[in-house]
């Protein structure tokens, strides 16, 4: 990871800070929900923004981000390094290469996928937690 959450968060924060403050309006119950029946399924700010402006003023849909879950990730590779699922397919491999295994040309080759895919996911994960790799399976 090459910034800490600080940073990133002091960043966001400042460039939520650039914008300009928002506009509100009261409305009476009965107002409101006639603003939201005629929205529809569209967003209410978006709906009043479209009759005051017209529909000349799009603005564009912000990409969402998905949020890093750092936790869930963190328990993913925990998971999977519990599992031992690396070592058993390797050791399988090892077995069919070695031949104590009957196996064809083709599952061979797909049992080396299978380990090639599970060191991949393990790499993937730690750099997604911003770990160093400890090499290993």
């Amino acid at each position: 990871m090459s910034s800490s959450p600080s940073k990133t968060f002091h960043a966001a924060a400042r460039s939520k800070a650039d914008r300009p403050a928002p506009f509100s309006i009261r409305l009476s119950a009965d107002e409101r929900a006639y603003l939201e029946r005629k929205a529809g399924n569209r967003p209410l700010g978006r709906y009043i923004r479209a009759k005051l402006l017209g529909d000349a003023e799009t603005r564009r849909k912000a990409a969402r981000v998905p949020a890093i879950d750092y936790a869930m990730l963190g328990q993913v590779l925990g998971v999977l390094g519990k599992s031992e699922l690396a070592t058993h397919l390797c050791l399988l491999a090892a077995a069919a290469e070695a031949g104590r295994l009957e196996l064809a040309e083709q599952d061979r080759a797909a049992l080396k996928d299978a380990c090639e895919d599970v060191r991949e996911v393990r790499a993937l994960l730690v750099a997604a937690l911003g770990l160093k790799s400890g090499g290993g399976s």
